[in-house]
């Protein structure tokens, strides 16, 4: 590159472009495997499941009420997997009625429905009998009694209202016990609010010694401890003494204790939800999809690697090196706004490559004919990119007009397109307009235009 023939304006783009390539190569660093660069690969890519939501009843609501119902669950939704860990989950409405979830990478897909799906209602009962076994037949005297059964089917008649509800908790964490009877099992350990304290206290006062409270998630009775002599004693000094004093009992694995914990505190969804469609994609699928879109691009990229030179030649270099520009800037872009890899969004990757060959082509094919004419290399260069600026700008502004649509209104694997497919149309225009531009006027490049010039003297 001539220093000494360098303007403001060539320093500009040279420091521009060596910025961009460095930064891109440093954010894409070790470059291999995906996972490792920070790309993060959508459901389609590493697996995980796709679920679409219904509330019930959501249909006889007024609009108003569907669109706060539907808010609510995705907020509570949103709270769930946070905590659950489960990293760039998608949770968003699907026209009026439903809720799209999509969880990538998500190692056991049935746990994670379970967590999506769980209304997490809990409510303490009075306990008036018990059975002792599955096939005890327990039978409600009056219409303010009902029957629940735990997770081994023993029913539990119980009153009709309950005495407390998950509203009154602060917090559910998940402990292991140490006491000689139960030791190493998993409990969950409820804490209350200060109100929902006070009602418990209440609820105590009018419980007896040896009398069962049942605590029921989801019409499922998990435990039915026995009221002590000293839960008495203590509700009888006020709402601090029963704050942190309730558990909840079971056979529970890990994950059903982590799992029951996180929805307790997340709170209730204000309605049951159904599944309307569950998609399940395993991770041998989704890497088999990487390999093959990532043998695609390859592919792709160098046979026109191979080609431009072959047909343009030293400005065919100048298209293969902008092509390789680009590309870094692709998933650089990827990496530096954490957006998700999908697919369809490889498909947009190999779009953008002939799209960034398309842009040097419009460009070099202008120079030609300038260059014809007799002007000379430099001023062939200058007038091939005035002139063919607008035909540029004008395909590639309606293209990213129609990424950005794409990814206004598409779901999941639409968006995926639609962003790498937009963050490739900038990258294309800047790597003709700016990196083309300053290796034709400084490189040397313009030298070898391989065109016949219509008049040498």
């Amino acid at each position: 590159m001539a220093h000494s023939n360098m303007t403001r304006n060539d320093w500009l783009r040279f420091g521009t472009v060596l910025l961009v390539a460095v930064g891109s190569l440093a954010l894409l660093y070790p470059f291999w495997p995906l996972k490792d660069v920070g790309i993060n690969l959508g459901l389609d890519l590493q697996g995980g499941a796709r679920l679409v939501l219904k509330p019930e009843g959501i249909e006889e609501m007024a609009a108003d009420q569907q669109r706060d119902t539907l808010d609510r669950i995705i907020a509570i939704l949103n709270n769930r997997v946070d905590q659950y860990g489960l990293a760039n989950a998608e949770i968003k409405r699907l026209g009026t009625e439903r809720v799209l979830v999509n969880l990538p990478g998500a190692k056991n897909p049935g746990e994670a429905r379970n967590l999506i799906g769980q209304t997490a209602i809990l409510e303490f009962y009075k306990v008036l009998e018990a059975g002792t076994s599955a096939m005890s037949d327990l039978v409600p005297t009056s219409a303010t009694q009902q029957v629940l059964r735990d997770r081994d089917g023993i029913p539990y008649l119980v009153e009709g209202e309950p005495l407390l509800t998950g509203a009154a908790l602060s917090d559910a964490r998940v402990h292991t016990s140490q006491s000689v009877q139960m030791a190493g099992q998993l409990y969950i350990a409820l804490s209350f609010n200060q109100e929902g304290a006070q009602q418990f206290v209440d609820a105590l006062r009018h419980l007896k010694v040896d009398d069962r409270l049942a605590i029921v998630l989801d019409n499922t009775v998990y435990s039915a401890p026995r009221i002590t002599e000293s839960i008495k004693k203590a509700a009888s000094q006020g709402w601090r003494q029963v704050k942190d004093s309730t558990t909840i009992t079971g056979r529970f694995t890990k994950e059903e204790a982590t799992r029951i914990s996180i929805v307790l505190r997340t709170g209730a969804l204000p309605v049951a939800v159904g599944f309307v469609e569950e998609e399940i994609i395993g991770p041998s699928l989704g890497s088999d999809s990487i390999r093959r879109g990532m043998l695609t691009i390859v592919t792709g990229f160098i046979i026109i690697l191979l080609y431009m030179p072959i047909y343009y030649r030293a400005l065919g270099v100048v298209a293969d090196i902008a092509l390789v520009l680009n590309m870094l800037i692709i998933f650089a872009a990827l990496v530096l706004f954490s957006a998700t890899l999908t697919l369809p969004g490889i498909a947009g990757i190999i779009l953008t490559i002939g799209m960034t060959v398309d842009a040097n082509v419009i460009i070099f094919e202008r120079v030609k004919e300038e260059r014809r004419t007799g002007k000379s290399p430099l001023a062939a260069v200058r007038a091939g990119f005035e002139k063919s600026l607008s035909a540029l700008l004008d395909a590639n502004i309606t293209t990213l007009l129609t990424a950005l649509i794409l990814l206004l209104v598409g779901t999941g694997p639409i968006k995926g397109f639609a962003i790498t497919l937009g963050i490739g149309v900038v990258g294309s225009v800047y790597c003709a307009l700016v990196a083309s531009r300053l290796l034709l006027e400084r490189a040397g490049f313009s030298e070898h235009i391989p065109v016949r010039v219509a008049q040498e003297s």
